[in-house]
C-alpha cells in the first residue's frame, strides 16, 4: 500500500461540516460509538420481546398484521410531501393547506403516524417535525424516502405475495413467480422505475455504512479505493469527504454507473466509474476494496465466485473489506433475520453466521485479517489473500 500522510480533513469547517453531514444522514445527533449503538439496539429487542410475550396470540396476530400499515403510512406520507412542507411547528389546518390535502382525511393518516412515533404531535395539537421527516426530505443526505419507495411499492409487495409458493421444492424464486425475471435483472432492463427506487433505497444505506466505515477504519495508508457494486456511489461520496486525498473508483453494472453522476471528468480527476460484471473482470490494483450488503446477495456459489474475483483484483498487495449484517444461530427478532428473509423473497442469497463467512472466504482463498462491529449494527470484515499473508507470516 501507499502511504499518505494525510491524515483526513483539518480545519474547524471541514470538521463542522462532516458533523451536519452525519446529523443529516441520521435525522439524529450524531453517530453514536459501537458500544452504545449495540446497547441500545440490545435493549429495545428486550423491551419488544417483552411486549409481545404479553399479548395473547389472538392480539399478536393482528399487532404483526397491523405492523403493515406502516409501510404504506410513509408512502402516503412522502406522495403528500409531508416531510418537505413539515419544517416547523404548525397547525394541522396549516399542514393540510400547505400539502394540498383534505384536513379531515390528513388528520387521521398524522394521528396513525403520530401514534408510531413517525411525526409528533404536541399538547397543543400542533404538528412537528421528528427525525424520521427530517430523514424523509427530498434534500436529506440520505435518501430514505428511496426506501419507502421502494419497501412500499406495488412490485414489491407482489413479491411478498409469493412466498408461500416459492418455497415449495425446486421453484423459482418469489420475485422471479411474481415478475417472470430475476430480481437484478428486472430492476436493471425490465423496470427503471424499479431501478431507481432500489438504487435511492442503496443510496441511504451506503451513506450510512460510509459514515461509519469512515470513523472506524484506519485509512491512513490507502491511497485509493474501489467500491465493488457500489450503486451510486454514495459510500465513495462520503468517504472522500473525511479523506479528499483518497482516489476512488465506483465499479457496478453498466446500467448502474452510467446514472451514477460518479464520475465528472476532468472536474473529479480522484474519481473513476467503470461499469462491468463483478462475476467477469473487477478493476485491479487498488489498495482497498469494498463489498457493502454485496454477499448477501447470492447463493454460496456466486458469493465466492465474486471474492475470488475481488482476491484476484487484489493481487496480493490490497484488501477487502466486506461488511454484512451477521445472522445468528438461533431465532432473533433483529434486522439480520428480517433481511435474511428479504434475501429469499428477492434473491438467491441470504445472511450468514460469522462461521459461514468464514468458511465462505475461505473457498475464495481470503483470510480474515480483522473483524470489527460498525456503529449501524453491521460487522466489517477486512480481508487478505490466504496465500499472500502465509507468505508473508513465514
Amino acid at each position: 500500500m501507499t502511504s499518505n500522510p494525510s491524515p483526513g480533513p483539518s480545519g474547524r469547517k471541514d470538521r463542522r461540516d462532516l458533523r451536519r453531514m452525519e446529523q443529516d444522514a441520521l435525522g439524529a445527533p450524531g453517530i453514536p460509538p459501537t458500544r452504545v449503538a449495540a446497547g441500545a439496539t440490545a435493549f429495545r429487542r428486550a423491551l419488544l420481546g417483552l411486549h409481545r410475550r404479553t399479548a395473547p396470540p389472538p392480539v399478536r396476530i393482528l399487532e404483526a398484521l397491523f405492523a403493515s400499515f406502516d409501510s404504506h403510512a410513509l408512502r402516503a406520507l412522502i406522495e403528500l410531501d409531508i416531510p418537505d412542507v413539515l419544517t416547523e411547528s404548525m397547525t394541522m389546518s396549516e399542514l393540510a393547506h400547505r400539502s394540498g390535502s383534505d384536513f379531515a382525511d390528513l388528520e387521521r393518516l398524522i394521528r396513525y403516524a403520530a401514534g408510531r412515533r413517525l411525526i409528533k404531535i404536541d399538547r397543543r395539537g400542533r404538528v412537528r417535525p421528528t427525525g424520521v421527516t427530517r430523514a424523509l426530505r427530498s434534500d436529506a443526505t440520505a435518501p430514505w424516502r428511496g426506501w419507502v419507495r421502494f419497501a412500499a411499492s406495488d412490485w414489491f409487495q407482489a413479491s411478498w405475495r409469493k412466498l408461500a409458493p416459492s418455497i415449495a421444492k425446486d421453484s423459482p424464486g418469489a420475485f422471479e413467480l411474481a415478475h417472470g425475471a430475476p430480481f437484478f435483472e428486472f430492476t436493471t432492463r425490465v423496470d427503471p422505475t424499479a431501478g431507481d427506487a432500489f438504487d435511492q433505497a442503496m443510496t441511504a444505506g451506503a451513506t450510512l455504512q460510509g459514515i461509519a466505515l469512515a470513523r472506524t477504519l484506519d485509512w491512513s495508508n490507502i491511497a485509493s479505493v474501489c467500491d465493488v457494486g457500489g450503486g451510486r456511489g454514495a459510500a465513495l461520496d462520503v468517504i472522500q469527504r473525511y479523506y479528499p486525498w483518497m482516489n476512488a473508483t465506483l465499479f457496478d453494472l453498466p446500467e448502474v454507473v452510467a446514472h451514477s453522476g460518479f464520475d465528472n471528468g476532468a472536474e473529479s480527476p480522484r474519481r473513476k466509474a467503470i461499469g462491468g460484471s463483478f462475476f467477469e473482470d473487477i478493476p485491479a490494483g487498488h489498495d482497498r476494496y469494498l463489498m457493502l450488503a454485496i454477499i448477501h446477495d447470492w447463493d454460496d456459489a456466486q458469493a465466492a465466485a465474486i471474492l475470488t474475483n475481488v482476491r484476484d483484483a487484489m493481487g496480493g498487495a490490497g484488501e477487502a473489506v466486506v461488511v454484512e449484517n451477521l445472522a445468528s444461530k438461533h431465532p432473533r427478532d433483529d434486522f439480520a433475520t428480517a433481511s435474511d428473509l428479504l434475501m429469499f423473497v428477492l434473491a438467491s442469497g441470504r445472511e450468514r453466521t460469522r462461521g459461514e463467512y468464514s468458511e465462505l472466504f475461505g473457498v475464495a482463498g481470503l483470510r480474515i485479517e480483522e473483524e470489527r462491529m460498525l456503529p449501524t449494527g453491521a460487522t466489517a470484515f477486512t480481508l487478505r489473500d490466504a496465500a499472500q499473508a502465509s507468505e508473508l507470516s513465514r
